[in-house]
């Protein structure tokens, strides 16, 4: 397979929100019967794109571009081609050092509701490497200004659009639509999905009143745990630029595996230059 077409393949994986490890040849010892530069292409279900051997040295490939995946981090392996099996040039055997490598699709914000705190929300997240869609059933706003001209604006029923846009673990959802009926219809809607992140707006009675609901519908309490609702830290915000500020501070929070805590707080730094 040329390097061209896995290129190709790459970026059509992602597209679908696929996550894919290339693998790429970078050291040959012995009699290795692809070069240097040699790449492969595997997905999370294990197919593979491309080879540098056989079915036997690709499979071993595969092995690790999945444990790869699993454990988040690229790595360098060495790859034995066993000359008993045919896959080396020579007698002697070879091996291979192949570097893997993983690439995530570029992360979605789909943003449930289209009014103030949505706008100012997607105004915040434009600098954050998302792909943002927000998706409203009122069609009177598809003159809207108040969106940015890369925010993709997507008009119909909230939550079968949900659905539609298959929601999976490099997805963010925000649910802040304009009422209560509609928040439960969209987190229905959501927690279908494999989405990475599931936040709703709503004051505490409010959730508590949804999950209710939703609990009595045969959702497991499990489930609604991982719903970020209210949704935001705890900023004092009011207005809907301060709650837009709260939601997308949560968000980084959660994508940089960080605390949230205070700086200040973390290192002590006073007491530090006391001592010093």
């Amino acid at each position: 397979m040329s390097t061209i077409t896995i290129y190709n393949e790459i970026q059509a994986a992602l597209s679908r929100g696929e996550k894919v490890v290339i693998a790429t040849v970078v050291k040959t010892m012995g009699a290795a019967p692809c070069p240097i530069g040699s790449k492969a292409l595997i997905h999370q279900d294990g197919s593979i794109q491309g080879s540098f051997a056989g079915p036997q040295t690709d499979g071993k490939v595969v092995q690790e571009a999945l444990k790869v995946l699993r454990d988040g981090h690229p790595a360098a392996i060495h790859v034995h081609l066993d000359a008993d099996q045919g896959e080396a040039v020579g007698s002697c055997g070879a091996t291979l050092e192949v570097f893997f490598e993983i690439l995530r699709p570029e992360p979605r914000l789909i943003v449930a509701g289209a009014g103030y705190v949505a706008q100012a929300l997607s105004r915040l997240v434009s600098k954050l490497d998302f792909r943002t869609i927000v998706v409203d059933d009122r069609r009177d706003l598809a003159e809207s200004q108040a969106f940015d001209s890369k925010i993709q604006m997507t008009f119909g029923d909230i939550p079968q659009t949900i659905r539609a846009l298959e929601p999976d673990d490099a997805s963010w959802i925000v649910i802040v639509t304009r009422g209560h009926n509609l928040d439960k219809d969209a987190l229905r809607a959501a927690l279908e999905t494999k989405a990475a992140y599931v936040g709703m707006i709503g004051s505490p009675s409010k959730v508590k009143r949804i999950f209710r609901e939703l609990l009595e519908e045969g959702f497991e309490r499990a489930r609604l745990e991982q719903v970020h609702a209210p949704i935001g830290l705890d900023l004092g915000a009011e207005t809907p630029d301060e709650i837009a500020l709260s939601i997308a501070a949560e968000i980084m929070m959660l994508r940089k595996n960080a605390t949230g805590a205070s700086l200040k707080n973390m290192h002590h730094l006073i007491e530090e230059a006391i001592t010093a």
